[in-house]
């Protein structure tokens, strides 16, 4: 598989079914459910045709980072970069992995939202069936962004977790700079990342897949990871998350007392 590729993926959703968008709506506008409906399908189908969703993969080969002092909390590396996914979440998924996919997607542009919106809102309800025509968009669009990743991944023998976005778990917003920058998202979607994270658009998704070979079984623990024999973090008596070995422990606290 070809990594350090930006692919780039055409996200386009002809339609939202009424049932997903209503899915975003926090409570009923009308008392006849089949005004909701047809206000639902139009605006559903204005924000389909009106927007260009698209969004971005990249692959990389994750590694452990195994060098303290510097990295005694989990972290994984990515090969041929200075890129370093931090989090628990991201290291268990990441360690076991092939390939790390970093993905993004956008509906588009702030101008063109904002400019379908001064269009189609008038009303209150105008603006909460707006509101969840987009929430449910921007679902479908990282979904389809993830069935992009998934399908390449089976045309080459691995299988994929779901997406870990940043800001879920413990992996922080903060990556966000890190994936737009490696994505090439900046120039190919229009968005930007501030050093906390804070992107230019709230329509947008950002995170990681895992590719996985679909013969090995995941195990946990030392005694499986392939950073065994040469691990550095293991010679200073800590393991990868930060905890001392049992034998450290033992050798610092000195020999147990008789009781």
């Amino acid at each position: 598989m070809a990594v350090h590729t930006v692919h780039e993926v055409d996200c386009n959703v002809r339609t939202l079914p009424s049932e997903v968008v209503g899915a975003f709506l926090s409570e009923p506008l009308y008392d006849d459910a089949a005004i909701l409906e047809e206000h639902v399908a139009f605006m559903a189908d204005e924000v389909c045709s009106s927007l260009d969703p698209r969004g971005v993969y990249k692959l990389f080969n994750p590694s452990i980072c195994t060098l303290p002092p510097k990295y005694v909390e989990p972290a994984i590396k990515l090969v041929g970069t200075l890129a370093v996914l931090h989090g628990q979440a991201v290291y268990e998924r990441m360690s076991e992995a092939v390939h790390t996919a970093m993905v993004v997607s956008s509906l588009g542009s702030n101008e063109a939202i904002a400019a379908l919106r001064e269009r189609l809102v008038v009303t209150p309800e105008d603006a909460a069936v707006f509101q969840a025509c987009l929430e449910a968009l921007s679902a479908t669009v990282a979904d389809r962004l993830y069935e992009a990743v998934r399908a390449d991944a089976h045309e080459r023998g691995y299988h994929t977790d779901l997406t870990l976005e940043t800001g879920a778990e413990d992996f922080p917003l903060a990556m966000n700079k890190t994936l737009v920058f490696f994505t090439e998202a900046e120039k190919r979607l229009g968005i930007t990342a501030a050093e906390d994270g804070q992107v230019n658009t709230e329509w947008c998704t950002l995170g990681v897949v895992g590719l996985y070979d679909s013969t090995r079984k995941k195990r946990r623990g030392c005694a499986y990871c392939h950073n065994l024999k040469t691990c550095t973090i293991r010679k200073v008596g800590m393991t990868c998350h930060g905890r001392r070995t049992k034998a450290k422990m033992r050798a610092v606290a000195g020999p147990a007392r008789q009781s």
